[in-house]
């Protein structure tokens, strides 16, 4: 028995997701220097067109073929032999595995298949076959077969048949083919009488509308987010959470903490401090973006208002903060967190200068606009008050998990400072999750969050997506959050599902999320929930409350 795969779009994904977008990516590394907009669009342009003319020369060109054919010109472009070599390296770089054909490929090989991957591509075999054993999938014994070296193509059934004299199979009956194009991987060699699979590695909702709503005429930083994201997904282990972090967290964090680096250069700002344990997270992706920003430093601070307002700790407070580097007489410095009052800032900055210390600026997501007295121009903020923000952006229910969830950590609270062996260090409390949230399984959810989270920074640096971090915040992370807080999907609503909210009120846990059972929490008056709205749509098909909401609208008018 035979098992062929297609390479491409089946067995490796691109993390840019199209190879229409690998050009736009390759655009971005074909320069010497900073070109205009205008420059890299010609070169993409100008790379398809040379493809093109290459494949009417010869059906069965290579990749040398294309840059021997590439014309277009620019002072600052790189040598036709460096692009040809980039572009290589840019596609070793770019595919990831697939996780479930890998195991699919090793599932057929152990019980005695002959294994096969066969691509139109003009790559050579050579080339192809160390990505593939890079990979994971190909070993000694499997063969892989190139439309370009074989002067032949699935699309024309050609390279089918010439695998079948190659490989001495006697019957087409005998083989079995895996590919993602219905054409080329389905109805031709099924029409030879090979038994065809077609594999589909499809996108997440929140991925096809950033698809379905990239009109971008420029660098389509929209879709190529879909193609991190999809590549992501595919290629790690897949969990509840996957796509809530890939798709909800990872832009909206990227985008923010990409502007609060780039801001912090321009205005001198020496070290950035992440605030324990909500910025845990970004501290994280900070870390990963640090090395384009090597004049801000990226340090993470244990701090918290408990232990700021305390009154006793002076010597060690100012101790651990000038070790640090926190409380400066020199550097400018600045701290970063997602939500704040205000009133922390205030605390720190009355103790620094009291020091003789100079004062902070901070960084926040989210100035809540409660605190009188509160100088704005010591903050850098996205949002004054996110209850004044139209819409149910930050729904109040859903406060704790932007704060908590979002940034996922074990930490254990900070609640004093002490010198030990006459060094100043935090002292902490016994609750390692914050007290706001806790999630009931075996599962160590905060690594996988920091692993996919550092992947997708990776990547979002690799693709030089900070140059538009604004737009992609807003049309993208901004957007999606809000998307989810109106209509979340069951996908990404799931991830919420194992998490419990503890009531200050109370001290009881509430769950935030689960299945609605019938009838009876419709006639309970207490369900025990946290996000009743959620738990609606986790429960029922999106078109079905759609229906029910339109119907209501009908009928009572709201």
């Amino acid at each position: 028995m035979v098992s062929s795969f297609d390479i491409f779009d089946t067995c490796l994904l691109r993390k840019c997701g199209t190879p229409e977008l690998f050009f736009d990516v390759l655009s971005q590394y074909a320069f010497k220097g900073r070109v205009e907009e205008w420059a890299r669009q010609e070169f993409v342009a100008a790379r398809r067109v040379a493809e093109k003319q290459a494949a009417e020369v010869n059906p069965h060109y290579t990749l040398q073929d294309i840059w021997n054919t590439f014309a277009w010109s620019h002072p600052l472009l790189r040598s036709i032999i460096e692009l040809c070599q980039l572009e290589q390296n840019l596609e070793r770089e770019m595919v990831v595995p697939v996780l479930t054909m890998r195991e699919k490929v090793n599932a057929c090989r152990e019980q005695g298949h002959k294994i096969l991957f066969i691509s139109d591509m003009y790559l050579s075999t050579e080339f192809l076959t160390e990505i593939m054993r890079e990979n994971g999938f190909c070993q000694d014994g499997d063969s892989i077969y190139v439309s370009c070296d074989c002067n032949a193509a699935k699309w024309t059934g050609d390279l089918y048949r010439y695998v079948k004299n190659k490989e001495g199979i006697c019957s087409y009956r005998h083989w079995h083919h895996y590919g993602d194009n219905k054409q080329g991987d389905y109805n031709i060699p099924k029409k030879l009488g090979i038994c065809c699979t077609l594999v589909r590695h499809a996108y997440t909702p929140y991925q096809q509308q950033w698809l379905n709503n990239d009109y971008s005429l420029g660098y389509k930083y929209s879709s190529l987010l879909a193609g991190i994201g999809r590549a992501l997904h595919y290629g790690t282990e897949w969990t509840t959470h996957t796509d809530f972090v890939l798709d909800i967290v990872a832009p909206f964090y990227c985008s923010w903490i990409y502007q609060v680096m780039e801001d912090a250069q321009k205005r001198g700002i020496k070290r950035l401090y992440f605030c324990a344990r909500d910025a845990y997270q970004i501290h994280k992706i900070a870390l990963a973006m640090q090395p384009y920003f090597p004049e801000v430093g990226v340090e993470y601070v244990y701090m918290s208002r408990a232990a700021l307002y305390k009154e006793d700790n002076a010597d060690a407070k100012l101790a651990y903060f000038r070790r640090i580097g926190l409380a400066s007489t020199t550097d400018k410095v600045a701290i970063v967190d997602t939500t704040t009052s205000g009133k922390t800032l205030i605390v720190l900055n009355e103790f620094l200068t009291s020091c003789g210390c100079n004062e902070v600026t901070a960084y926040y997501f989210v100035l809540w606009n409660k605190v009188e007295g509160v100088d704005r121009n010591k903050y850098n903020v996205q949002i004054y008050d996110a209850y004044d923000v139209t819409g149910k952006l930050f729904l109040k229910t859903l406060i704790s998990v932007f704060e908590n969830f979002f940034s996922l950590n074990n930490e254990r609270p900070t609640i004093d400072y002490a010198f030990v062996d006459d060094i100043a260090v935090p002292k902490y409390g016994q609750d390692k999750m914050a007290e706001d949230i806790e999630i009931r399984d075996d599962i160590d959810w905060v690594k996988i969050h920091t692993e996919l989270l550092t992947d997708y920074t990776a990547v979002f640096m690799q693709f030089r997506l900070g140059k538009y971090a604004d737009m992609i915040f807003e049309q993208i992370g901004m957007k999606t959050i809000k998307l989810f807080c109106d209509r979340p999907e069951k996908q990404y609503a799931r991830a919420l599902e194992n998490m419990y909210f503890r009531d200050k009120n109370d001290g009881k846990d509430y769950m935030y999320i689960r299945k609605i059972k019938i009838p009876a929490d419709f006639i309970m008056s207490n369900r025990n929930m946290v996000w009743w709205e959620g738990a609606i749509y986790y429960t029922f098909p999106i078109w079905l409350i759609d229906l029910y909401k339109s119907m209501k609208h009908m009928i009572l008018g709201k």
